[in-house]
């Protein structure tokens, strides 16, 4: 919600970032205005690095800058946000029903774990191009742990911008290697999305996990290429990671 009406509240905020106007639009939100606070600013020196770099096409995530080249090549820098990512542990409390456009507004990525077996992960995302920002979304991810299965439901919001066309939006189960680049416990393909004014909102469907039988720890990452409707390229997203889950033994996974 917080930058849905982006456009029309530019006056507001605490994020000003000086920027090249787009060709042809008088509403350029680096151009002699601001950008209310909230994930945007959260994402601020991410934002300001991408202005200064102009890249083809760049997201800006809480873990840092992803650019696509002209070539179509995906590159991440690691930036910290403004707002440091967040764990709540809200287990025996009580949460609204559905908060996805309301809870984290103004973090860059948070975590909650609803109880030992539930952990919800919100992203905030800003995304631009050589000539400033674009527009924003919300990626979010339920985990749900089923024995030792993990079961994942991704949501994304849209913010401000542009219609968002979402092509290869992908769940990867990962486990825990020490000293070792963590292991591939499966990809589940989300869907193909299209969000924006008319359809703000995506859930995809329940994606269902491998049985995971070694004795580790785990989590999950998010990834996924959109294009914007207009004259834009296509965009990668940074991964956003779920918190870790336990599967020790022979017992049920668990969050710690």
């Amino acid at each position: 919600m917080k930058m849905r009406w982006l456009w029309a509240k530019l006056a507001a905020g605490l994020l000003v970032v000086a920027s090249p106007a787009y060709a042809g639009d008088d509403h350029d939100p680096f151009t002699n205005a601001s950008v209310r606070d909230g994930g945007s600013a959260a994402l601020r020196p991410c934002i300001e690095t991408a202005i200064a770099m102009r890249p083809n096409a760049w997201v800006c995530t809480g873990y840092g800058l992803t650019i696509v080249d002209e070539g179509g090549t995906a590159t991440f820098t690691s930036i910290s946000p403004a707002v440091p990512e967040t764990t709540e542990d809200l287990r025996g409390a009580s949460i609204l029903s559905d908060d996805y456009d309301t809870w984290c507004e103004t973090g860059s990525i948070c975590h909650r774990k609803i109880n030992s077996y539930a952990e919800e992960t919100k992203g905030n995302a800003a995304y631009g191009d050589s000539s400033g920002l674009i527009g924003t979304y919300d990626a979010i991810i339920r985990t749900n742990l089923n024995g030792r299965q993990g079961q994942w439901k991704v949501t994304l919001i849209w913010d401000g911008g542009p219609a968002l066309n979402f092509y290869d939006v992908y769940i990867h189960c990962k486990e825990e290697i020490s000293n070792f680049p963590d292991s591939n416990c499966g990809d589940h393909y989300a869907g193909a999305p299209r969000i924006g004014s008319f359809l703000w909102r995506w859930d995809s469907g329940t994606l269902y996990g491998n049985r995971l039988a070694n004795s580790n720890e785990y989590y999950a990452n998010l990834n996924l290429i959109f294009d914007p409707d207009g004259p834009y390229t296509a965009h990668s997203a940074g991964t956003l990671s779920t918190s870790q889950f336990n599967c020790y033994g022979t017992s049920n996974c668990v969050f710690p």
